[in-house]
């Protein structure tokens, strides 16, 4: 399994590389302005940051492009938050194609359920998209308050349960759609929803392609089709991630 997971990474033209370690000698106080971003320390000021560094014992890790940062089924006991460069969580399709869900930037944070979980297995493959910089943060550090009881401790703990709730209702979201059947079904209620919540008939996505058709469960390229059907049929336009709604009513005749 891994093997072919890292087959996987090779043909998006990576070499995949062991990752470099490193803990109390790293300087975490260089990304205090990446750290301050982190909706894990939403409400939590930058001196209050780096003394909280203090009680949480981050662990740092340096990867080359290409470097493995998880493998999917593989052990996941920590929080990552990216510091530097850039990781990309992918999944694999049961005919072995390796779609990117999802692009991790500075300050971005992943592993936060699989950590929290009993099984502590990554659901995804995550690697480095370029030289990257991550910091790692076990869940225990964040969930026992500390001796001096911190102010940013009981918000740490708050913002992590936030967090997870808001993965929760997407997930829900989720199983939502795994009710209707069709594919045209399925975007056009999404976008309906989109339409309803922006207000306006131009509106940009939150998700990429990927992410859009991971969280319909539904492969990219029958999306990409069932989107050019749409656009020919005068429904809709896009470009990107960017779209408007033409036909509002014929949209909506299709809604579940």
């Amino acid at each position: 399994m891994l093997q072919n997971q890292l087959e996987g990474l090779r043909l998006y033209g990576f070499t995949v590389r062991e990752n470099t370690s490193r803990g109390s000698g790293f300087i975490f106080e260089t990304f205090i302005g990446v750290l301050e971003k982190c909706v894990l320390f939403k409400g939590i000021t930058p001196s209050e940051i780096a003394q909280m560094l203090n009680c949480l014992s981050p662990r740092g890790a340096d990867y080359a492009k290409g470097g493995l940062v998880a493998q999917a089924s593989g052990p996941m006991q920590e929080i990552g938050i990216v510091l530097d460069g850039a990781v990309a969580v992918t999944k694999e399709t049961p005919l072995g194609e390796r779609i990117v869900l999802n692009k991790i930037q500075p300050g971005g944070i992943f592993g936060e359920v699989a950590a929290l979980s009993d099984l502590q297995r990554s659901p995804a493959t995550i690697f480095a998209l370029e030289k990257s910089t991550v910091m790692f943060i076990r869940p225990s550090k964040i969930l026992m308050p500390c001796s001096r009881t911190c102010r940013w401790h009981t918000l740490l703990t708050e913002n992590l349960i936030h967090i997870v709730a808001d993965r929760a209702l997407y997930l829900n979201r989720k199983i939502d759609f795994l009710t209707i059947k069709s594919m045209r079904g399925k975007l056009c209620t999404y976008l309906f929803e989109q339409y309803r919540k922006s207000g306006k008939q131009r509106f940009t996505l939150p998700y990429n392609r990927n992410e859009l058709a991971d969280f319909l469960n539904v492969s990219r390229p029958s999306m990409s089709r069932e989107l050019g059907r749409m656009r020919d049929e005068g429904i809709l336009a896009f470009r990107g991630d960017s779209f408007e709604l033409l036909d509002v009513e014929k949209l909506k005749s299709f809604v579940q």
